[in-house]
Formats: C-alpha cells, sequence, structure tokens
C-alpha cells in the first residue's frame, strides 16, 4: 500500500497502535484484528488507517459495520469527526450515513442488524475496498464472511495499483468467533496467514485521562480483568448473566417506604406476564441508598391492570417513571391507540416531567457492567426480599457465549431482571463511566 506518513496529521499514534499500522500496511494481511481491553486505542488508530486509506486511494469505498444504526451515532460516528480534517471532507449523507471525501473516496457506516436480516442481504451487492468491523464480539461471524466475500470488488477506474482487500476488526474479549479465529489461533501458533491479531489492554495507551481510569475504580472484579487488563481466560459461558449478585448482601427484609420520596417505577412490556418493579434513589446521611421494594408480575393481565395493582400499592404517591423504550412506540398500542407511556400517564395522573425514560434501550453489554459494578460495589443496594421473581432473575438467568441474556433456556424468565436493568441504567448511569 501507500505510504503512510501522513497518518500523523491525524493523530499520533502509541507504540501499540503503531505496531497495528505496520501491520496493515505491510500487505501482508487480508483480515486484522485488535483485541483485548476497553480503552486501548483500538477504535482510533482504524478510524484513522481508514482515512488515510481513502485519501491514498481517490475514489476508493470502505464500510464501518456495527451492530445497529444508534450505536454507530453513539459510538463510530462521533469518533471519526473527532479524528478526520474537515478540509477532506466534501459532504456527509445523514440519511444514508455516506461520507464522500474531496478526491472521491467513500466511508459509509452501516449497521448490521442481525435481527432484522438474519440472511444479511443487506451486504450481498455492496462494492467495498474494505471494511472496520466494530466491536466485533457484538456482530456474527456470518457478518465477518460476508465482508471477506464483498471486500475488493470495488475496481476504482484508471487506478494502476488497486487497494488491498482488507478488513479490521476491533473487539473486546468474548467467547464467541474473534476468540476462536484469532485469539486463540494465534496462541496456539495456527493463525492463518493472511491474518494478523494484536492484543491490547488499557496500560497500553499513555493518552487515557485520569477521569476516565478513576471512573473504572467501582468495576467489579471479573469485568476488570476483561475490559481493563484484555483477558480472554476469565470467559465463562456459563456464568450467570449477574455474577457479582451475592443474595447474602442484597436481599433483605421489610424495607419500608419512605414516603417524603419519590418512588421510581421501571416497566418492562411484554404480552404475558407484564412487569414492572418499584423502587426508592436518595440520599441518607450523605450516602446514596436504593431500595428496590416490590414487584409487580401479572399474568393473563393488561397495561391498564398494571396501573391499578401500582395505585393500590402506593396510592398517590410521587412517581417517576422508566423502563423499556419500546413502550413509547406507535406499534406498542392498545386501547385508543395510544402507546404504553401515554397509558400510564393518564392512569397514574403524571406530567410529562414525571418520565426519565431512554430514547433507545441500553445496551445488554453496557447494562451488564453497570448492574455487576452496583451489585459488587455500591455499599447501599438492597432488595426487599418478597421481590421473589426478580431474586430468582438475578441469581439464576444465564449469559449466552456472547454475553447477552440468555431467554431461550428458561422462556418465562428475564422479565424483572429486563426491569432493573433499566433502573440501574436511568438512575445509576454515573456510577462508572462508559468509553
Amino acid at each position: 500500500m501507500g505510504d503512510q506518513s501522513s497518518l500523523n496529521v491525524l493523530f499520533k499514534p502509541h507504540p501499540k497502535q503503531a505496531e497495528f499500522i505496520r501491520a496493515v500496511f505491510s500487505n501482508q494481511f487480508r483480515a486484522l484484528m485488535y483485541g483485548g481491553a476497553a480503552g486501548g486505542g483500538k477504535t482510533f488508530v482504524s478510524m484513522a488507517i481508514l482515512i488515510l486509506l481513502a485519501k491514498l486511494y481517490p475514489g476508493s469505498r470502505w464500510f464501518v459495520v456495527r451492530e445497529s444504526l444508534p450505536t454507530l451515532k453513539r459510538t463510530s460516528i462521533p469518533s471519526f469527526h473527532k479524528l478526520c480534517p474537515k478540509k477532506f471532507i466534501k459532504s456527509y449523507n445523514q440519511t444514508d450515513q455516506i461520507v464522500t471525501f474531496t478526491n472521491g473516496s467513500q466511508l459509509i457506516f452501516f449497521p448490521e442488524n442481525y435481527n432484522q436480516d438474519k440472511n444479511l442481504t443487506r451486504f450481498d451487492g455492496l462494492e467495498a475496498n474494505g471494511f472496520l468491523i466494530e466491536e466485533g464480539q457484538e456482530i456474527q461471524e456470518k457478518t465477518f464472511n460476508k465482508c471477506k466475500l464483498r471486500a475488493g470488488r470495488n475496481i476504482i477506474p484508471g487506478l494502476e495499483e488497486q487497494p488491498k482487500p482488507i478488513i479490521l476488526i476491533t473487539c473486546n474479549p468474548s467467547n464467541n468467533w474473534t476468540k476462536k479465529n484469532f485469539h486463540e489461533a494465534a496462541k496456539e501458533g495456527i493463525l492463518k496467514e493472511d491474518q494478523f491479531y494484536l492484543r491490547a489492554t488499557m496500560a497500553d495507551n499513555p493518552s487515557l485521562p485520569e477521569d476516565y481510569l478513576e471512573g473504572l475504580e467501582n468495576l467489579d472484579e471479573i469485568t476488570r480483568a476483561i475490559f481493563v487488563d484484555g483477558d480472554w481466560d476469565v470467559i465463562d459461558v456459563d456464568r450467570p448473566f449477574l455474577y457479582a449478585f451475592d443474595k447474602r448482601k442484597t436481599i433483605k427484609k421489610g424495607l419500608e417506604v419512605d414516603w417524603s420520596e419519590s418512588i421510581n417505577l421501571s416497566f418492562d412490556f411484554n404480552v404475558d406476564p407484564i412487569t414492572c418493579i418499584a423502587g426508592q434513589t436518595f440520599e441518607e446521611k450523605g450516602e446514596e441508598r436504593t431500595r428496590i421494594l416490590k414487584e409487580f408480575r401479572l399474568r393473563n393481565s393488561d397495561i391498564y391492570q398494571l396501573c391499578e395493582a401500582i395505585r393500590v400499592e402506593f396510592g398517590d404517591a410521587y412517581f417517576i417513571v422508566t423502563g423499556d423504550a419500546s413502550g413509547a412506540n406507535r406499534n406498542a398500542i392498545t386501547r385508543g391507540a395510544l402507546n404504553y407511556y401515554q397509558i400510564i400517564k393518564d392512569e397514574l395522573d403524571l406530567s410529562k416531567n414525571q418520565f426519565l425514560v431512554p430514547s433507545v434501550n441500553p445496551s445488554i453489554k453496557n447494562s451488564r457492567v453497570l448492574c455487576n459494578a452496583i451489585l459488587a460495589n455500591h455499599p447501599n443496594f438492597e432488595v426487599d426480599s418478597s421481590c421473589l421473581f426478580l431474586t430468582e432473575d438475578l441469581e439464576t438467568v444465564e449469559a449466552t457465549e456472547t454475553g447477552d441474556i440468555n431467554k431461550t433456556k428458561d422462556a418465562h424468565k428475564s422479565h424483572l431482571l429486563d426491569c432493573f436493568r433499566y433502573y440501574v441504567w436511568t438512575f445509576h448511569y454515573n456510577f462508572i463511566r462508559f468509553k
């Protein structure tokens, strides 16, 4: 490939990033994975490489793949705009997420959307020179194989030296194809000749700010091993989703309502059962205290009956509402084409200011990290012993190989766990910092 010295215009790489750059431009490898800890500079250097390739090969086309468009907008796209020189951008089509550069090259932010397109037909016909797969632990191996088929299909007219087909991959430790195909293969000395693997730890990145590092102090031991140390060996397929849950520490009898404080409701909307948990989070003697006081799990019922049960339990208390973001969708309808949150507002006589519902649900990966950090390190986080189904979820719901909630093993479980995840995400988001 061409001269990469102009990369210093974009940023100055630290030694581990420089090693990855050299591997990319050695022309020896078709697929290169930079994997391990969070905060190792994987995304930054990979995005910089794509920008440089776009500059070196006018008319080339490069794709950045993540699991969904909201995730791209929250992560990869802001990283690109921080990094790319503005004078190199000719236009940015936000509808199709296509950046066109001044030399005719393009960078396309392309969501995998596997849940909506399990055959990945969206990838068929793509004419690409290369791909960046961001967070490979969230992406299907089938997607990686599709990228291998489409990389190099964009032939640039009149260009004597075409760019080599290439796939860059960033990831955190996981038990999916990234571990098998790259980490374990490299460890056993059987990595394919056209593949490259570089392991990252947080210590490799000297530019991480102190406040970010301080924000990791509350991480539990297992999450620290994965996301700080980049340790692949702590992954355990059969572990519980909330591996930091200690029933003796968290479950308490006879927690009482403080009627001077608001009651927080967190909903998950299922056809059967429909669920909600009620709790309180407030300051007491200079310390934050959270009590999950009550669970609601109604079979053969609807949102109206659930609201009635809440009114009976708590009367005219002041409520703050959060929960499943899909409850605000127009396709989540009941009587009179109202969405769930409109019904809750009317049935409990609430104002708009009493709703803290996210526009999109938190990723399972991030909410899992946060919930485990809370359970491991929050000194005043308690769940009333009457919350039997919630306790069962916290204790027994398992994770899949990729870290998702395993909903196939026991279909009736995890509904209260979802309420719990939404509650923690809304009221304890700042307990640790996400990057």
